[in-house]
């Protein structure tokens, strides 16, 4: 006879709560330490950038100092008056001869000299801190250069001078003192030009170095400009 009887039903298994519990919190775990490495990220992200952006910007302050930035007719005018210059003074050609080192030159024509007989060999550009010999500095200027000197002036206008030229190492630029001056100041010159101050204004002092300074010089008259 078979049997007719009904199987038992089976009672659904219940979720096992703590194992839930502790999937759930796992979860919330897994996203807490997801938002931290995010946040970790977008930190050490933003660090760089500022970084980044802190050494373009002080890399940057010397960077207008290492270009030959035009001066303004305006700005040299208002530089010369605050300088006490009255402007760049043009000397003919005194000479340009060779002369050995137990002679002097007879020829100069100003002060300091901006042409004339001079030595052989020309200084290194650069900055100096004691007085050079003019007949070398005279060789320098006939091969493009803008020679820089300064006979009495406070230090810090020296310091001025001194990061002016620095920055442009290479350049062809010279500073040096030179007692040899009539007067306290500072004479910017070059091959058959001359520019005296009574003070350090650096807009005259950049446009004279974008005039005269070769390469790039507007108005160079130096007959040797492609000579070291």
């Amino acid at each position: 006879m078979a049997d007719t009887r009904k199987p038992a039903k089976t009672k659904p298994r219940q979720p096992d709560k703590g194992k839930l519990a502790r999937g759930a919190a796992a979860r919330r775990l897994e996203e807490k330490r997801r938002r931290q490495r995010t946040l970790l990220w977008t930190g050490v992200a933003v660090v760089s950038l500022l970084a980044l952006v802190a050494v373009i910007v002080f890399a940057g302050r010397d960077e207008p100092q290492a270009k030959n930035q035009p001066v303004s007719e305006a700005a040299r005018a208002a530089g010369r008056k605050e300088a006490g210059s009255q402007g760049v003074k043009t000397f003919p050609m005194a000479g340009q001869d060779h002369i050995d080192p137990s002679q002097q030159p007879d020829n100069w024509n100003s002060n300091p000299p901006t042409s004339g007989d001079h030595l052989a060999t020309p200084l290194q550009a650069g900055v100096y801190d004691n007085d050079q010999d003019m007949r070398a500095m005279v060789h320098n200027q006939e091969h493009g250069y803008v020679v820089i000197l300064y006979k009495g002036i406070p230090e810090d206008q020296v310091e001025q001078l001194r990061k002016f030229v620095e920055a442009r190492d290479g350049s062809k630029l010279v500073l040096s003192p030179w007692s040899g001056l009539e007067s306290n100041g500072v004479a910017l010159t070059a091959w058959r030009n001359l520019e005296l101050l009574q003070r350090v204004n650096m807009d005259v002092v950049q446009a004279f170095v974008n005039d005269y300074m070769v390469p790039g010089a507007t108005k160079s008259t130096a007959p040797e400009p492609n000579a070291a």
